[in-house]
């Protein structure tokens, strides 16, 4: 008996300790806009797109990171230069100003929710920080309610000739999940 017990134990020694996956970590690589306009990484396994007719048209300069897909909404983090010709939005406090509320001007209710703006740091350059949490329709231009609620996180950098958006957009469900990739992000952002 004492001699089965030994080869067991011998068996499980030789085996070793279980073998574990290793973890996956999101690898990032540097990217520079344009003119070096701003520079900061990007996740490698991500999308990154750019409209540059519409860049020119609207005068509005950026990149999109699109990562994975949840609850059949993306996730994706929008690194933006707004110049002072840009045609949607008078300045930074504009801009804040139509995206830190609801549109009767208050912090929402039910299905909206918008925190306070607060001042803040962006790899050492000043900033306005904010977040909202709002019910997205997956089918606007169609009569389904189908819906995902999304949180959304902005940095707003102003600058002397127009200003800067950091932007994460992601379903709730996975919001904590990729905001590392986005903190990694801003935290490489630089302007020139």
């Amino acid at each position: 008996m004492l001699f089965k017990l030994l080869i067991l134990l011998s068996i499980a020694t030789l085996a070793g300790p279980p073998i574990k996956p290793p973890v996956q970590k999101e690898g990032f690589k540097k990217f520079a806009m344009d003119n070096k306009l701003f520079t900061c990484l990007a996740p490698e396994k991500w999308e990154i797109a750019r409209n540059k007719e519409k860049e020119s048209k609207e005068k509005i300069y950026g990149i999109e990171l699109a990562g994975p897909r949840a609850d059949k909404a993306p996730v994706v983090i929008y690194v933006t230069f707004y110049s002072k010709q840009n045609k949607i939005f008078k300045d930074h406090n504009d801009f804040i100003e139509r995206n830190s509320k609801d549109l009767f001007g208050g912090k929402g209710d039910g299905d909206e929710r918008y925190g306070p703006v607060k001042n803040t740091l962006v790899n050492k350059l000043k900033a306005f920080h904010f977040e909202s949490e709002t019910k997205e329709y997956l089918h606007p231009e169609s009569a389904s309610e189908e819906s995902v609620v999304v949180k959304e996180k902005f940095y707003v950098i102003p600058v002397k000739n127009g200003f800067y958006v950091l932007h994460y957009f992601a379903p709730k469900s996975v919001f904590l999940k990729h905001l590392p990739v986005f903190y990694k992000v801003a935290s490489s952002f630089k302007t020139r």
